[in-house]
């Protein structure tokens, strides 16, 4: 099971680079803007005049390498409670949530079935991947 939460947080690191270098408008780097380290770090990459695979590394990989992160984190608990599968569960669903409360626009964001999509790939391959602990 430590396999599982350092592969996690390896996830994590990958997806959370992503966003601080390519993506700095994000919540969770508010209290770093401005900063000489954003400057530094900062990637400008133009999407707006990229293709197909600009959009997933920018917007969709991230994403996609935090839900991982999250459902392998979730996994210790799958087991062990009710809480812990309540929990686990929860964060099965979580991103679609937070997706669809954002095209209904009850969160701020931008709704993208692009993101579903991946959410949805990521889940398969979380799946068939720990098949023997979640069967």
């Amino acid at each position: 099971m430590k396999k599982n939460i350092y592969q996690a947080l390896s996830l994590f690191v990958i997806g959370s680079g992503i966003y601080a270098t390519c993506r700095q408008n994000v919540i969770f780097l508010i209290p770093l803007k401005n900063t000489k380290l954003l400057e530094w770090i900062k990637i400008d990459i133009h999407y707006h005049s990229g293709n197909i695979f600009t959009y997933f590394f920018l917007f969709c990989l991230p994403d996609a390498l935090w839900y991982l992160a999250l459902l392998l984190i979730q996994i210790q608990f799958h087991s062990q409670s009710t809480i812990g599968k309540f929990l686990f569960y929860f964060s099965v669903v979580l991103p679609f949530i937070l997706e669809f409360m954002q095209y209904f626009g009850v969160l701020l964001g931008t709704f993208d079935i692009v993101d579903v999509s991946f959410y949805l790939l990521t889940l398969l391959i979380f799946m068939i991947w720990k098949k023997e602990i979640l069967f």
